[in-house]
């Protein structure tokens, strides 16, 4: 899949978030010097990093939920396969048991 493709400001935020600077290209913004920044600016940066590391949290807890969810899957899936194969064992053995039985009626000495 092409990640060029994607686009949007969400997955452009969410991939920044993700991979370590560098990997996409710089960071879109740098920290200045705090003397030359002012209140406002900072409260500004403050205020979009805490929304960031929100935003963040909640792609992780929607990570996490959904590895839960497969993991509860697989648990079940394999729980039904071993169910069904005790089942096809019974069968088995219920299919030779009358085998065996059908066998001795119709060949044995009269």
């Amino acid at each position: 899949m092409d990640m060029n493709a994607r686009s949007g400001p969400d997955f452009d935020l969410v991939r920044r978030l993700l991979l370590p600077p560098g990997w996409i290209g710089a960071r879109p913004y740098r920290l200045p010097p705090p003397d030359e920044m002012e209140i406002e600016e900072i409260d500004d940066l403050v205020a979009k990093l805490e929304a960031e590391n929100k935003l963040m949290k909640a792609v992780l807890r929607s990570e996490r939920e959904a590895a839960a969810e497969l993991r509860a899957q697989v648990a079940a899936l394999t729980t039904q396969q071993a169910q069904e194969e005790t089942m096809q064992h019974d069968l088995r053995t219920d299919r030779d048991r009358w085998a065996s039985l059908v066998e001795r009626l119709l060949f044995a000495p009269r």
